[in-house]
């Protein structure tokens, strides 16, 4: 009897089945058992863990078996995680997380969350990291895994810890303590170095100091070489707040080594700071220029990892609200079609209520524009006071707080840090002379919005400056002659004049020679009223003066070395406006300036 192809290839089929399906079970045990050790080998051996998920991969994808893949995936992920390859490690956990969700395991898609908030843990976007661990957990809570609920805690208190939230960690890192089991004991020197690095960080080094030798018990217990190396690292740290830098580098030389061994970046970059430190603290200056060097190549690349990570974040959000703006747009569309015969009906009624508004809206304008004026003249005032902050604020405190840190840090004794202390206090000084000047723009401002005028002499308001800016003038042996001011009265703002006057005098000062004078000059003319500061000091160019009152914060340094800020002949011009007057300038270079005050007798 003769066979057709059909049954021969049936029977065939039925012959070879058992066998497939044999093979299929033998390779998904293997599959199984090769994962098994890529995860135990994730932290002490990346690489090795590395190239076991990717051969367990390979056979997934020979079986066809999705759910073996998308574990494969996500320990190929974690392994380049545990490398530093942060790149790496979002493409194959992004894939592991799609593969997961399609198929339906809502554990591994829960340790895809927490595997992806490692990763923005590890390049610092903290919160994000946080809202991924978050996630995790709420998966896990219902399954109740206390390996997992243990990882996912320690995870948080890291994340917490990055952001210098201590109080937070503890809390989650006991948490954690609380869910180690028998089961998963091996693990525990990760709880410990993490409760070890937080109260070092609070500076409680005794806690410290305890739980890092449990830490280092039970890393050689149980095998722990990254935790081994992460306890090292951190008794370098503790050894060297507690002066013994011979200590120190011990432990820091140790950890270091290991990192080089394991190939881990972050590694590599945390212990090569910390060994260059230990060496500078023994005046070993060349091996700390070394780690340094290697810390700073580490470090950029660290650094640009975050950048691209920043840039692949951007993209992934960009692409899911493509997404759903085209769904919005399609529901709009559908929506438009349903209520098309709404919108006619309610035309008539819409423009009614149209007409009502425009008469709103136009007696409503009037009150707008004035309010517009106001923001116009609120924000212009505060991008002055931003531009100061930033160009004048920023360099002399960081100057400050670098000598600061210097002493603190102790790379600086008491003795060498007097030599620092005169430019300190200038630096100080002139800090509180712009946040002063900022001040009285302020007050300006207000002042401005509700003018009082009283009658007052310029003489006494002379006679007050005078003796404010003593000490200013004594410094450079200046003397301030005002004699044309008796019998000088006004009816305007004492209080505003007294700012303008006063910023004019300190910068006559301020450009003056030593022994020289500076002359306040009081002129009534027919319709005016003219007061004029007069110094002897260096003048300026031309293009100096055309730029003068625009408020473009160019700073020039005075006879003595003083220090500006280009704010205050800007406020002198605000000032004068206010009153209704006007400023103008004379100068020649080298041979002095006036500037003068112009008040209309009307507002003077």
């Amino acid at each position: 009897m003769k066979l057709t192809k059909f049954a021969i290839l049936t029977l065939m089929m039925c012959v070879l089945a058992p066998a497939l399906a044999q093979n299929n079970n033998d390779t998904r045990q293997e599959i199984l058992s090769i994962l098994s050790e890529a995860s135990d080998e994730v932290y002490d051996d990346p690489n090795g863990s590395l190239e076991k998920s990717i051969r367990a991969k390979e056979l997934a994808d020979q079986i066809k078996d999705d759910s073996l893949k998308a574990a494969a995936l996500n320990r190929i992920g974690n392994a380049h995680w545990s490398l530093g390859n942060q790149m790496d490690a979002i493409e194959f956990l992004q894939k592991s997380l799609q593969l997961a969700e399609a198929n339906n395991l809502e554990v591994l898609v829960s340790k895809n969350y927490g595997n992806i908030g490692n990763v923005y843990n590890a390049v610092g976007f903290n919160l994000d990291a946080i809202n991924y661990y978050r996630l995790e957990l709420g998966i896990q809570e219902q399954y109740q895994q206390s390996r997992r609920l243990f990882a996912v805690y320690n995870n948080i208190a890291r994340a917490y810890f990055n952001l210098n939230q201590y109080d937070s960690a503890h809390h989650y890192l006991n948490k954690a303590s609380k869910r180690l089991e028998d089961s998963f004991i091996h693990l525990s020197p990760i709880l410990y170095s993490n409760q070890a690095e937080t109260y070092l960080k609070q500076g409680k080094l005794e806690i410290a100091d305890s739980l890092l030798e449990v830490t280092y018990r039970t890393s050689n217990q149980y095998g722990s070489k990254r935790t081994s190396l992460v306890a090292n690292q951190l008794k370098a740290e503790l050894e060297r707040k507690k002066g013994n830098p011979e200590h120190a580098l011990e432990h820091a030389q140790l950890a270091s080594d290991m990192a080089l061994e394991m190939g881990v970046k972050e590694l590599i970059y945390t212990t090569s700071k910390t060994l260059a430190n230990c060496y500078g603290d023994l005046g070993e200056f060349q091996k700390a220029f070394e780690n340094q060097i290697r810390y700073e190549a580490y470090k950029d690349s660290v650094q640009n990892v975050k950048v691209r990570n920043e840039l692949e974040l951007l993209s992934y959000y960009q692409r899911l609200f493509r997404l759903r703006v085209l769904e919005e747009k399609n529901q709009i569309s559908t929506t438009l079609a349903e209520q098309r015969q709404w919108i006619i009906n309610g035309l008539v009624i819409v423009l009614v209520i149209a007409t009502i508004l425009i008469g709103i809206i136009f007696y409503s304008t009037m009150k707008i524009r004035k309010q517009k004026r106001e923001l116009e003249q609120l924000n212009a005032f505060k991008t002055k006071i931003f531009a100061i902050v930033s160009h004048d604020l920023k360099s002399p405190i960081q100057s400050v707080s670098s000598v600061i840190e210097m002493f603190n840090e102790k790379l600086i004794s008491k003795e060498e840090i007097e030599p620092y202390l005169p430019e300190v206090r200038e630096k100080t000084s002139n800090l509180m002379g712009l946040l002063n000047n900022i001040f009285l723009w302020a007050e300006g401002q207000m002042e401005g919005e509700n003018l009082a005028k009283e009658n007052f002499t310029v003489h006494q308001v002379l006679e007050d400056l005078n003796a404010e800016l003593k000490d200013r003038l004594e410094e450079k042996a200046i003397q301030l002659k005002y004699e044309s001011a008796f019998g000088f009265n006004l009816h305007s703002n004492r209080g505003i004049l007294r700012i303008l006057l006063r910023n004019l005098i300190v910068n006559a000062i301020k450009f003056s020679h030593p022994k020289s004078i500076v002359e306040v000059n009081c002129v009534e003319g027919e319709e005016t009223k003219i007061i004029e500061v007069i110094d002897q000091g260096i003048g300026m160019r031309e293009e100096m003066r055309e730029k003068l009152f625009t408020g473009g914060l160019e700073s020039k340094v005075g006879t003595n070395g003083e220090q500006g800020n280009g704010l205050g002949l800007a406020l002198c011009n605000d000032f004068v406006q206010i009153l209704g007057g006007k400023i103008d300038v004379e100068s020649v270079e080298g041979e002095g300036s006036v500037f003068r005050v112009i008040l209309t007798d009307q507002d003077a």
